[in-house]
């Protein structure tokens, strides 16, 4: 009997790791990102606009979760290299914060290969936290969407931010 309520709940244990363990890794020309539990398959929305410098091209993909989370990751590719990339992401953060109204409670530079700035910053019910990237004529932003600072600071979105990778982009 003894062997038999281990098994069980050896059983029981294996499966409910199984159930936390699930995240939804997601793949595209653009980008890999491996979602939280719970996010559905992302929405794409893909639009072009014109600058002085020529035409600016930008896609969305927005996933939700059942909890009122989302997040959105922007690929614009601009028309030319980006040459000041601290530059491109001072004016991306500004007009985030302005956009959405938002008080920005930190700001972290990350080293690495592209340039990127982590922000953490917050507007009415919402909580969010962004990753803006440079790299080369890419700038790119992920963006989480919570509804509180417990959900923003779940291991999870951490995670998703640190699984975040660009795929190169294909040669012009």
């Amino acid at each position: 009997m003894r062997d038999c309520f281990r098994s069980a709940v050896a059983v029981a244990a294996l499966t409910f790791v199984g159930m936390v363990a699930v995240a939804a890794p997601m793949q595209t020309d653009a980008f890999s990102i491996t979602l939280p539990e719970g996010f559905g398959d992302f929405a794409t929305q893909a639009q072009s606009s014109d600058s002085p410098e020529g035409k600016i091209e930008t896609t969305n993909w927005i996933s939700k979760a059942p909890t009122g989370e989302a997040v959105v990751v922007t690929v614009s590719r601009m028309p030319g290299r980006i040459g000041d990339a601290e530059k491109a992401i001072a004016g991306a953060r500004d007009s985030l914060l302005k956009s959405l109204n938002a008080t920005l409670e930190t700001e972290e530079k990350v080293e690495g290969e592209q340039r990127a700035t982590n922000l953490l910053f917050k507007s009415g019910a919402a909580f969010l936290r962004s990753q803006l990237v440079v790299d080369g004529e890419r700038m790119i932003q992920v963006l989480y969407v919570g509804r509180s600072e417990e959900q923003r600071a779940v291991a999870a979105v951490g995670e998703m931010f640190a699984s975040f990778k660009l795929a190169t982009p294909p040669a012009q």
